[in-house]
């Protein structure tokens, strides 16, 4: 959990656009700050260009980090160790709905950076499928033999059913475990704390 991003949004269309602008009636589960961007550029009827983007996403991305840099995020429980394990058999990549220099920055503050490589990220696309394909292209692996897409919203179950990847959803962010379960998510765990199980589903390939 990294606190402090819609603060730095605001902050960001302050700098940017001179834009007394807030985020509190948006809800980021899911979403992506491209989409976001855009979202807020139709409230206030403006037309978003790519300049404008550029623009926005310069300052968003140090608006961040100075509160990253006060208030560190924090993991869930076991997602360090999870990682710690799967980084010396699997290749790990990033999907993530922020754009790239706030996706990195929050590792960095969170400590676990240095697990990922390569990544998906909304600076490239507002579009979560897409990002997915993106992330797999970095990857360099032409024709992995399997995928999985760790995720806690129905965004990520439906960016992995989109590119043919197993989806684990994880009841940790905006939607609970039933809901995920109904978006249609292969696996759904409550959080990560069951090392045992998360190990044996990757292992057995997608197969409990």
């Amino acid at each position: 959990h990294a606190p402090g991003g819609r603060a730095a949004f605001a902050q960001a269309f302050k700098e940017a656009f001179d834009w007394e602008q807030g985020v509190e009636h948006i809800n980021f589960y899911g979403a992506t700050d491209l989409d976001v961007f855009r979202r807020i550029c139709r409230e206030r009827g403006v037309e978003s260009t790519a300049q404008m983007e550029r623009t926005f996403f310069e300052r968003l991305a140090p608006a961040l980090e100075t509160r990253l840099a006060e208030r560190p995020p924090t993991l869930f429980p076991n997602v360090g160790k999870i990682l710690e394990i799967l980084s010396k058999d699997w290749t790990l990549g990033l999907v993530t709905g922020n754009i790239e220099a706030t996706a990195w920055a929050k590792l960095h503050h969170a400590g676990i950076a240095h697990y990922f490589s390569f990544g998906g990220f909304s600076c490239a696309h507002a579009d979560r499928a897409e990002i997915a394909r993106i992330a797999l292209r970095a990857s360099g692996a032409e024709r992995p033999a399997k995928v999985f897409l760790i995720g806690d919203t129905p965004s990520d179950i439906n960016a992995a059913k989109a590119n043919g990847f197993v989806s684990i959803a994880v009841a940790t962010g905006g939607f609970d475990f039933q809901t995920l379960e109904k978006s249609g998510a292969d696996f759904v765990f409550q959080d990560l704390t069951d090392t045992g199980r998360v190990l044996d589903v990757l292992a057995n390939g997608g197969v409990e």
